[in-house]
């Protein structure tokens, strides 16, 4: 859910400046609950946002909040938009993006609110799961520690110590899901991996898929 980069670098108030919203019929916490009802159309939401200069705070507040860069290219503007107007990075809450495609450097060293993560395809029918890009681990060691809430959709590691290591990148986390998680060697992940996993993870809630091989495991707490 990112717009066009130069519509967002228009010359229109910051969100960090309240609307007064004084001449509108409805009530303001009508008004922003359309706003952010519509958090999902990005169309909408920039309509919002350059139509009225009292609906652009809240506006814009939404459409950062939760961030789907779907290319590197898109990764990028969201980069140069965020550092052009640094009052709008602790907006960003939620960040998906692409197993294969792209790392998410430097996106996540400007997020200093940023608490949940989506590793996904982005597309409903694959023949099978996608690794991750060589340098995601490495980002995610560097600037995850603050990521609270973890999703990882359709994505291969080789073993399970594999697997393990990748959630260690991200010490903080107490929500994990993991759908159709695929471990392509049987065996358990090394003692010592478990061991330090064990110590540094409380997850709170835990929702995992995972195929070892031909075998499909599935657990919820």
């Amino acid at each position: 859910m990112f717009p066009n980069n130069d519509r967002l670098n228009s010359s229109r108030p910051s969100p960090s400046n309240p609307p007064t919203m004084q001449y509108l019929a409805l009530p303001v916490e009508v008004i922003e609950s359309v706003i952010d009802c519509c958090s999902d159309d990005t169309d909408t939401i920039l309509a919002l946002a350059l139509t009225c200069r009292d609906l652009h705070p809240r506006s814009i507040l939404v459409l950062f909040t939760d961030v789907r860069p779907q290319s590197r290219d898109r990764l990028i503007d969201l980069c140069d938009v965020l550092k052009a107007k640094p009052e709008r990075q602790p907006f960003v809450q939620s960040l998906s993006i692409r197993w294969k495609d792209f790392a998410p450097y430097p996106l996540l060293s400007i997020l200093p609110s940023l608490r949940h993560i989506t590793f996904d395809t982005f597309e409903l029918f694959k023949e099978r799961p996608i690794l991750c890009h060589p340098s995601t681990l490495l980002c995610c060691r560097r600037f995850g520690c603050g990521i609270r809430s973890l999703t990882i959709t359709y994505a291969q590691f080789s073993t399970c110590t594999a697997f393990l290591q990748f959630l260690a990148a991200f010490p903080s986390i107490d929500h994990l899901i993991c759908e159709r998680l695929n471990i392509y060697q049987r065996g358990e992940a090394s003692p010592l991996v478990q061991k330090s996993l064990s110590r540094q993870l409380r997850l709170r809630t835990l929702n995992v898929s995972v195929v070892i091989g031909c075998l499909r495991i599935g657990s919820r707490s």
